[in-house]
Order: C-alpha cells, then sequence, then structure tokens
C-alpha cells in the first residue's frame, strides 16, 4: 500500500497541498496520516528552555479540528481507505522527517508558506530542511503570491 505523509498547518499553501493530495490520491489505495506539528519556541538565556507561548488545550482542540476537516475533505474526494492524524509539539521539520522514517512513507506532500528571502535565513524553512533530509520523495505545494510577501 501506498504510505503518504500529509502535513497541515491551516495556511493557504497546505489547504492548497491538501486539495492536491486529495486529486492526487483520489480512488488509489492509499496509507494517509495527517501531521500536524504545534511549534515550540526555544527561549535561549543561560540555558535552552521550551516556552508555550499557546494555549495547550486550546491549541489541541483546533488542531483536532483542522485534522478531522482535512480527514473529511480527502474522505469526501475518494482519498483512502486507512486515514489517521496525528499533532505533535516541537520542531516541525525535525517531527515531519521523524515520522515519514517511523512510517516508513513513500511520498510527504505539503505546503510552502513562501517566506521571504530574508525571513528564510534568519528562521529557516520547513520544507527545504525536509526536502533536503526525507529519506523519500516530498511534494511542496505553494500557496498564492500574495502569500510570499
Amino acid at each position: 500500500m501506498f504510505k503518504v505523509l500529509i502535513t497541515v498547518d491551516g495556511s493557504e499553501s497546505s489547504r492548497r497541498a491538501l486539495d492536491y493530495a486529495r486529486d492526487l490520491l483520489a480512488k488509489k489505495e492509499s496509507a494517509v496520516t495527517l501531521y500536524h506539528v504545534i511549534p515550540e519556541h526555544i527561549m535561549y538565556g543561560r540555558a535552552a528552555v521550551p516556552v508555550e507561548t499557546y494555549d495547550m488545550p486550546k491549541e489541541r482542540a483546533a488542531s483536532t479540528k483542522l485534522l478531522d476537516d482535512s480527514v473529511e475533505k480527502l474522505r469526501s474526494g475518494g482519498v483512502g481507505p486507512n486515514i489517521e492524524y496525528r499533532v505533535a509539539i516541537g520542531d516541525p521539520a525535525d517531527l515531519i522527517l521523524t515520522a515519514a522514517d517511523a512510517m516508513d512513507a513513500d511520498l510527504i506532500i505539503m505546503g510552502s508558506r513562501g517566506l521571504n528571502a530574508a525571513s528564510r535565513f534568519l528562521i529557516g524553512s520547513t520544507s527545504t530542511k525536509v526536502t533536503t533530509h526525507a529519506h523519500c520523495p516530498v511534494l511542496v505545494v505553494h500557496g498564492k503570491k500574495s502569500e510570499a510577501a
């Protein structure tokens, strides 16, 4: 069975990636894992300390709703039969790569946030890191041009 990891974060490019995945996988036997990462921010001082800037119960509830809606979108488009989802907290690129390895994914589908060059330099790009280090093909779907600004 074709195993696909699809990352979702609620951005325009993520929604476009989900639509693309739905069209690509419709009526094909596949095992799909939807994956959402709640970023954990690290504050550096004398020691690196994780800092939660989120209301975690609210964030988890929003993540679950996003994933439930994504499952419904895929199922209504004929994707399946196996669709599951996971929520993780931490560095998105590292966790996506770990999840893809753990499930022995055949393909990763993700959106590109479309960061400008300065932002990519300062904070890095999740999609760049994933495409560079993944053991399988990665399909990166871009959002609209207005999102890149």
